[in-house]
């Protein structure tokens, strides 16, 4: 039987562990409660889960903290996440908490210890983290019944009330709040949520700046952004974005004057610069090798990254926007579950009736006078809404970091990443997106998704590897056993820097003698040549001798020594003509010593598919599947990944940051928007 946590439970246990914060922390004037303590059973758990290979971790509890962890990453990649037990041991003892930074170049072992961190901590709290939401369905139907309240404990009124803060929501709440709205904001979490921090950026103040004002046009973004989507999404939405995104972010930067601004990827700033947070250029300068114009998958040359030394990267200057919104009277309702919309007689809606989970679960009534804006977040960590939309991360059995927990935990222990705005919309009528986007972008492993040769287990080369990791992971997908092997000879060194400047790539060497101690120097783009001369999982000195490491034998052996033998000549001709590789890309492997690496299947980080939009924030009705209606649906606004229409079929990965970039536009947009009727 499922034991649900008691708030005590979670505040100690699910929150300090998922999350990784403390309870009593303050955020713009909104303080959670004090954990009790003393409510781990004391003892040593452990638990098992798949890296590379097993991943065990074992921690002891006393009844208050975790004193003692011990990972075991012995199965683990030689030289990549073998090294890694003793340092993520240290981590998670000193946070007393599983959610600790992943390592570059190890994300699968990384992932997998934190995990089991938190499969450990479940352990001692006595309770299982529920990671799907509840329904009263019990037929696999997604959406279930509407609740049916019976009584309200409060009824409040507001103009706005935006629900969920995360970094939409809370673009949502500022603009709105600035506008002179009286604002309310709910958040089922004890504390607003954010993670990383890039975003994409077309022009304006920034990229005049960076010397990168035109550098692409606005068109052939949107184009190609819809072209990596299928022709699904919406093109208002992304052109909206592409020519007036850049007046957002400026706006969005005024909330924060301690930002510093740097002029190039890994400029050097000071620790005290780096603490209150930075600001760089992605890629830039760009590599001497690299034109994205002569891509055939091209990477654009615009993007930027929000970093600093707290564990939410970009939380400073999220909660910088949240301080704003409140210093201009929004109010901040933590602990809050949004679960029922509300709707007058000529189908406008109205407010929205809450669940306050930290004050015994009575009901709250929010009357919004202009709207309500759904800010809800993404449905990954619903088995059934991801069952009935995305068959197939189930089927594959990709790792899915939103069911993990990963991307946080509400106040009961459980993700946020459940769907809410997927049942709060379709419940009024509103019509879910087809084709959802699952972002499952391959970050490879100890040399990244630089593009050397690929083989699988049958020893066949399979694909044009010099493609971006969201259509590596397509590939894989499709191989024996979902394996791949990645590899090159003692060469690399020379060939990095003809490599393209996509995401997870390798494509800067830098000086050995360069002093890398800076706090801005941890871009994985850049490495020296003895950063990774470790990364491997295979050694040989002849390729035989490779292949044998990697476990080949007998016919699977003879067809990886023929593949290899094969791209060696396609290389020496200067044309790949099997399968449409760029010749500058194609480099022989017959300098030893040869290295191999291995891949599988990546994790899901969010499913992204919410309620049909436009470049409004507007939502439409459903109506009839063969027929739909789609009439607005007026007093519903949508921000944030429960904005619908943006992407579909795969997350678009040729702009890095596309995603945040579009919450802190589109939540402006709708808060905005929503204050105005428009």
């Amino acid at each position: 039987m499922k034991k649900e946590l008691s708030r005590r439970d979670f505040l100690k246990g699910a929150a300090a562990g998922a999350l990784g914060m403390a309870a009593t922390s303050a955020f713009g004037g909104i303080v959670a409660a004090e954990p009790e303590s003393g409510i781990y059973t004391p003892g040593t758990y452990s638990a098992t889960t798949q890296g590379m290979g097993d991943v065990v971790v074992t921690m002891t509890f006393d009844a208050s903290n975790i004193t003692d962890v011990v990972v075991d990453v012995s199965n683990e990649t030689a030289g990549i996440g073998a090294g890694l037990g003793e340092q993520f041991a240290q981590q998670i003892l000193s946070a007393q908490s599983a959610q600790v930074d992943a390592v570059s170049g190890a994300t699968v072992t990384s992932n997998a210890i934190i995990s089991a961190a938190q499969a450990c901590i479940d352990q001692a709290v006595g309770a299982t983290i529920t990671v799907a939401a509840e329904t009263d369905s019990e037929d696999g139907d997604w959406l279930g019944a509407e609740p049916q309240i019976d009584e309200i404990a409060e009824v409040m009124d507001f103009d706005v009330v935006v629900v969920g803060a995360g970094l939409a929501g809370i673009c949502a709440a500022r603009a709105a709040a600035e506008e002179g709205a009286s604002v309310a904001v709910i958040e089922k979490s004890a504390s607003f949520n954010c993670r990383s921090g890039e975003y994409a950026l077309l022009n304006g103040s920034l990229n005049r700046r960076w010397g990168r004002e035109g550098i692409v046009d606005t068109d052939v973004v949107v184009d190609r952004l819809m072209r990596e989507c299928t022709y699904r999404n919406k093109r208002m939405i992304l052109k909206k974005w592409a020519e007036h995104g850049h007046e957002a972010m400026d706006w969005f930067l005024s909330a924060y004057p301690d930002l510093t601004i740097c002029d190039s990827t890994r400029e050097v700033v000071t620790q005290e610069q780096y603490d209150k947070g930075i600001l760089v250029p992605l890629a830039w300068p760009q590599p001497e090798h690299y034109d994205y114009r002569n891509e055939e998958f091209p990477t654009f040359p615009s993007s930027m990254e929000f970093r600093s030394s707290r564990r939410d990267q970009q939380g400073f200057i999220v909660e910088a926007q949240l301080n704003d919104a409140i210093s201009n009277g929004a109010q901040v309702y933590y602990g809050c579950f949004g679960t029922k919309l509300l709707k007058d007689d000529e189908g406008r809606v109205t407010g929205i009736i809450v669940r306050d989970a930290q004050n015994g679960n009575r009901y709250l009534q929010f009357n919004a006078a202009s709207g309500v804006i759904l800010a809800t977040g993404d449905n990954s960590g619903d088995e059934k809404i991801m069952k009935h939309f995305c068959p197939e991360m189930q089927e594959k059995n990709i790792m899915n970091m939103g069911a993990m927990g990963m991307l946080g935990v509400d106040v009961e222990g459980k993700t946020i990443s459940s769907g809410d705005g997927l049942r709060l919309g379709a419940w009024v009528g509103a019509k879910v997106q087809d084709y959802h986007a699952p972002m499952t972008h391959h970050m490879g492993s100890g040399m990244g998704v630089t593009p050397f040769l690929q083989i699988n287990l049958r020893g066949e080369r399979f694909m044009n590897e010099s493609i971006p990791g969201q259509q590596l992971e397509n590939q894989i997908e499709l191989q024996p056993e979902h394996t791949s092997f990645q590899i090159y000879d003692s060469n690399w060194p020379d060939q990095i820097p003809y490599m393209p400047a996509n995401h997870g790539g390798l494509c800067y060497i830098i000086p050995e003698d360069e002093d890398e101690s800076n706090p801005n120097y941890t871009d994985r783009q850049y490495t020296k040549v003895s950063a990774k001369a470790e990364s491997y999982l295979a050694k040989g000195d002849t390729l035989e001798e490779l292949l044998t490491n990697l476990g080949f034998e007998g016919e699977n052996l003879e067809r990886a020594l023929n593949s290899i033998e094969r791209y060696n000549e396609l290389a020496k001709a200067g044309s790949d003509d099997d399968f449409g590789k760029p010749a500058q890309r194609m480099f022989a492997i017959e300098n030893a010593p040869f290295y191999a690496t291995k891949w599988g299947t990546t994790s899901m980080l969010v499913c992204v598919g919410g309620l049909e939009s436009d470049e409004n924030c507007h939502t439409f009705t459903a109506g009839d599947p063969a027929s739909p209606s789609r009439r607005q649906i007026p007093g519903l606004y949508v921000c944030g990944n429960v904005q619908g229409s943006r992407y579909a079929v795969e997350y678009p990965i040729c702009f890095r940051g596309i995603s945040h970039s579009l919450c802190v536009y589109y939540g402006y947009i709708a808060g905005k928007n929503c204050v105005a009727g428009a």
